[in-house]
């Protein structure tokens, strides 16, 4: 399991069987992300709802990013689209331009470009 944090905006733990990965939960930067006895909490999401949806969008990503010969190529691109969540909360979207959508900042990112855009703006 590798805990990864993104400035002051959140932090996602991403669960891997061995070189591959298998899940990934995102959780807003002050939200605990360990259990009780101390382990990586691997089930429970998120408090916000924007970190639930970064988490929608990161099971997605990992569908997207499937290279079952090239794990190596796989994480590496994860990890690139992953980085782009740092200015979640500053990037506007790319269709309308707004930060705030339906009280959501846009939480997809586009698979190439690395672009923001909100839910309903991305089709």
């Amino acid at each position: 399991m590798l805990l990864v944090t993104l400035g002051k905006v959140l932090k996602v733990i991403v669960v891997m069987r061995s070189l591959f990965i298998d899940r990934t939960i995102a959780k807003g930067y002050n939200e605990n992300v360990y259990t009780e006895d101390g382990k990586l909490d691997i089930w429970s999401k998120s408090n916000y709802h924007v970190f639930q949806k970064v988490t929608d969008h990161a099971t997605t990503a990992l569908l997207h990013y499937q290279l079952p010969q090239m794990p190596h190529v796989v994480v590496r691109s994860f990890v690139t689209w992953l980085r782009s969540y740092i200015k979640l909360f500053q990037a506007p979207c790319q269709r309308c331009g707004k930060i705030l959508q339906d009280g959501l900042p846009p939480t997809w990112r586009d698979f190439r470009t690395l672009e923001a855009f909100h839910d309903t703006c991305r089709q």
